[in-house]
């Protein structure tokens, strides 16, 4: 069945290619961008929790985007909406998020004459939430494959199941908080490898699960910036540059995101002698100063711009490229204030022992002892000194 979103107000400033193809997350599972046809096709949820696949398209003379939802003849009107609600969320496509691309690129030029403002998410704050887990202390190319796992895991534990009754088929999306709260932390662990990561995404889901942590809350403009700020800081596992990416998938864009890859694309633009993991946050948001409170998006600008100067337009590139445009696919992704009191490496060594009192005592007052020289040895035979009697010259002779 196909479904029609309108643009209205959105149509002159709304780009797909650019709207999606400008961050990782769009390179993720479940998402898949198509670079021939220039459509994004991943599962949404319906409102009884199950979810089917669409593709998203728009022609640039069409006043409206184009949702084919696959396998479904007749969708109700509450999913229709519920399917447009999420393409919003992913496509930035709201009054707030228009007023904040016209005033950014009221500040950049560059931004403006590129189309550049939108920075693609998730359907859901949660699914960016788990997301930034991912690329925190790890590689690229480990952060694609843990969000291919966690998209299979229902299928799964399916096939696992004891449970031998003809099952609907299962559309691989990424889990939902119910989803992860309902599973063991043990059988997460298992099947998509999360390492410590398990913990901090089982944790989460939880407290979203038992209404201590409310997204919706924090999505309507209720919370101010910073009250958002100091209640992800205090989630296991969010650090300053997680925070600083929820907050951008929430439409704050007064920090920068911070990491190693920042580190590395300042190195290469102003030179790596000026900056450090220490300083970095700090110079950073000096650098961007002059394009606050969008100081967030005038770094992924430079950062985007980066990428397709080594690698080509990142919309053209082919799935299995994706590995190739983090500059730190090889090593650890992480972030730049290095978060010691989240994680630390500590390089065992052997301790040293102090020796007891008595032991100490005995060491200062027991007289060292002169070896004495060895005597030699005498022969029975002939007393000659030297040799033995099975060795003696005159028994020999």
């Amino acid at each position: 069945m196909d479904l029609r979103l309108e643009l209205q107000e959105f149509k002159g400033s709304f780009d797909m290619e650019k709207a999606v193809c400008n961050h990782g997350f769009f390179m993720m599972a479940p998402n898949l961008w198509n670079p021939k046809t220039k459509s994004l096709t991943r599962p949404l949820r319906l409102s009884d929790s199950s979810s089917t696949n669409v593709t998203i398209s728009h022609q640039a003379s069409q006043p409206f985007l184009e949702i084919k939802v696959h396998d479904i003849d007749n969708v109700s009107r509450v999913d229709e909406e519920l399917i447009f609600q999420q393409v919003r969320r992913m496509l930035r496509l709201s009054d707030k998020d228009e007023l904040q691309v016209t005033e950014f690129q009221k500040l950049h030029e560059g931004a403006k004459k590129s189309n550049f403002g939108r920075i693609f998410r998730s359907p859901s704050l949660f699914e960016d939430m788990v997301k930034t887990l991912l690329l925190c202390f790890n590689t690229w190319e480990n952060s694609l494959r843990i969000a291919s796992h966690l998209c299979k895991l229902q299928s799964k534990l399916a096939e696992n199941s004891e449970d031998r009754e003809p099952r609907k088929e299962i559309v691989e999306n990424f889990p939902s908080a119910k989803e992860i709260a309902s599973f063991k932390k043990e059988l997460i662990s298992e099947h998509c490898k999360l390492g410590y990561r398990d913990k901090w995404i089982h944790i989460l889901a939880n407290r979203i699960e038992r209404g201590s942590l409310n997204l919706q809350k924090m999505e309507s403009g209720e919370m101010e910036a910073e009250e958002i700020a100091k209640k992800v800081s205090n989630l296991k596992g969010f650090g300053l540059f997680a925070t600083a990416t929820v907050l951008m998938c929430i439409g704050h864009y007064h920090r920068v995101t911070c990491d190693t890859e920042t580190l590395r694309l300042f190195g290469e633009l102003h030179g790596k002698e000026k900056y450090s993991k220490k300083t970095l946050e700090k110079q950073a948001q000096s650098l961007y100063h002059r394009f606050s409170p969008f100081q967030c998006l005038a770094y992924w600008f430079d950062l985007i711009r980066n990428y397709e100067e080594k690698l080509g337009k990142l919309s053209e590139l082919d799935p299995c490229e994706y590995i190739k445009v983090s500059g730190c696919s090889k090593k650890q992704r992480v972030d730049a204030s290095a978060e010691p009191d989240r994680i630390k490496t500590k390089v065992c060594k052997p301790k040293k022992r102090k020796p007891t009192k008595f032991i100490a005592e005995l060491m200062k007052t027991k007289p060292s002892k002169k070896k004495e020289p060895r005597k030699d040895y005498t022969c029975s035979l002939c007393k000659q000194a030297g040799h033995s009697c099975r060795t003696c010259p005159v028994l020999n002779a």
